[in-house]
């Protein structure tokens, strides 16, 4: 009989304990990433390692690396693209890559929050990107297809006072159904929201579940952390031997038009051939005049921008922001109206230099043709002009202090405890 037992239910003891090992087993079994997946994870980008933790804190728990946030832009490798710039000419940095489609400022914001200790003092480049500023902000499926939920727990955990900006942190991560979707993470969440002491679930509970949830998404990404894909290292080193011996950055630029040239010679849009060929010519004519409404004046996204300039603030960061402008050849055909697209760059110019952070518009080269491979992508003779301004931005001191946001800023987009009890009503 005991034999017959064990037969039965030995497997499922077995399975239980090995999982129990795992999940609450020492640390230093799983854990310890080794510096050859921190270098190929410089350039990965992969979900693995912009959404992880173990990987990013090695990286940035030391002084090799300079973080670079951005999305999409930061995957187009080219003999100018920071990454080549800086082995071919041993800068003394390499660029830690933070970005995917899809990677917006709260996406960011997570992230920033998760490695305050890391990036304590640290120098940041960050890479806006105008399309972010939609009037509705990043929509449900970008945001979905990015999260992290191993940073959105560690904010969620965090035993921190209820200040107006984590509750409207929280606020804007409930709004997304990636977030909703998740039970714990939500309650712990609604907790957060919720004004007063008075919370929707019991706190204790709450908590105990969502580290329980945490220490989970630890382990899978301790383990993650030892085999990192997706790694572009080989095609830097190849583009690395096209650069010159010397760092002249105006040879640097004629090469670039060069490059440019050979590359965009089918369409007048100055785009790159296959880019041209997939992607605008079979609808081209139905693009013509399609965007004469669309602005980047008023978004959500300008809030998240903020939450994530506090983020970096608060751990001091010296951040230099770096806008790159929209092909002007390309706007003028979807008939979009420059004066808006001015006031974008006007906007975030002012909303970043008030939080007292550095600041490098691109705007003016929006007519410059190989300074983006497509309509907002920075390649060629862009990436020029960041090597430049990197180069002197890290040789710049640190600031020596950031101005507070006014509480009042986050106040006035949180509604009252009892709107967000009818939103969670709603809701469930």
């Amino acid at each position: 009989m005991k034999k017959k037992l064990w037969m039965i239910f030995g497997p499922i003891l077995v399975a239980g304990f090995i999982f129990l090992f795992i999940l609450f087993g020492p640390s230093a079994i799983f854990g310890g990433v080794s510096e050859r997946a921190v270098s190929e994870g410089a350039t990965s980008m992969s979900p693995a390692v912009v959404g992880g933790e173990e990987i990013q804190r090695v990286a940035f728990g030391s002084d090799k690396y300079l973080p670079i946030f951005g999305s999409s832009e930061l995957s187009r490798i080219d003999p100018l693209h920071p990454s080549v710039f800086a082995k071919k000419y041993k800068t003394g940095y390499t660029p830690f890559l933070i970005g995917r489609p899809g990677t917006q400022s709260l996406y960011h914001y997570l992230d920033i929050n998760m490695l305050e200790n890391e990036l304590k003092n640290k120098k940041v480049v960050f890479i806006l990107s105008p399309q972010w500023f939609q009037p509705k902000g990043v929509d449900d499926n970008h945001f979905g297809a990015t999260f992290s939920p191993i940073q959105a727990y560690t904010f969620a955990l965090q035993d921190e006072k209820e200040t107006p900006e984590r509750r409207y942190a929280a606020r804007r991560l409930l709004s997304f159904k990636v977030v909703q979707n998740d039970a714990t993470l939500s309650k712990l969440l609604e907790n957060i929201a919720t004004i007063g002491p008075n919370k929707p679930h019991s706190p204790f509970l709450t908590k105990r579940a969502g580290e329980i949830q945490y220490r989970v998404l630890k382990r899978k990404d301790e383990l993650q952390s030892k085999f990192v894909t997706g790694s572009k290292q080989a095609k830097i080193d190849k583009e690395v031997k096209q650069l010159p011996d010397q760092p002249n950055f105006k040879e640097l630029d004629e090469f670039a038009k060069s490059l440019g040239e050979k590359q965009t010679d089918n369409n007048d849009f100055h785009v790159k051939n296959h880019y041209y060929t997939k992607k605008i010519k079979p609808i081209e004519e139905k693009l013509k005049d399609s965007k004469k409404d669309l602005s980047y004046v008023e978004s959500p996204e300008y809030d998240d921008l903020q939450l994530m300039m506090d983020a970096l603030k608060k751990v001091h960061a010296d951040v230099l922001f770096v806008n790159p402008p929209i092909n002007r050849e390309w706007t003028n055909y979807l008939g979009m109206d420059q004066s808006k697209l001015h006031k974008y760059y006007e906007k975030s110019e002012a909303q970043v230099k008030k939080n007292g952070f550095k600041y490098l518009s691109l705007e003016e080269y929006s007519d410059m043709p190989y300074f983006l491979e497509d309509p907002i992508h920075l390649s060629w003779r862009g990436w020029v002009q960041v090597d430049k301004s990197l180069n002197r931005f890290m040789k710049e001191p640190l600031p020596v202090h950031y101005p507070k946001t006014d509480p009042k800023y986050y106040f006035k987009k949180q509604p009252l405890q009892k709107n967000l009890k009818q939103e969670l009503k709603k809701k469930n």
